[in-house]
């Protein structure tokens, strides 16, 4: 029993002066020097801004082009078609592939298989 406690107080011991020697090592910042290096980022543009949700935004780089280069490009894409849509979640929809099969063959499947009760899902 002697020697187990002992033994706890040797471990207890080295844990303390090690973990204050880490301590040491890290470089612990005061209250002060953290507001005084958040002060300073914030006034030579380095802070980055964060949401609502604690996400970081990245600042948004400068643009090339013009405004009206922009609205162009953005009109010459409506007029040939290469715009895609955009939901009312900002997700860019895809054009959707269009079909092998006509109307007609379509049809015409669907009364065969009305007349033969019959549906083959197997392609």
């Amino acid at each position: 029993m002697k020697n187990s406690l002992i033994a706890t107080a040797l471990i207890l011991s080295s844990s303390l002066i090690a973990s204050s020697a880490f301590a040491a090592d890290t470089g612990a910042l005061t209250r002060e020097q953290v507001i005084a290096s958040v002060l300073q980022a914030r006034a030579d543009g380095s802070l980055l801004p964060i949401n609502d949700k604690g996400v970081i935004r990245a600042k948004a780089a400068p643009s090339k082009l013009t405004r009206e280069q922009v609205q162009a490009s953005v009109l010459r894409a409506r007029a040939d078609g290469s715009l895609l849509p955009i939901n009312d979640k900002g997700v860019v929809q895809a054009k959707a592939a269009p079909s092998a099969v006509t109307r007609v063959a379509v049809r015409a499947e669907a009364v065969m298989a009305a007349r033969v009760h019959t549906q083959d899902f197997g392609g």
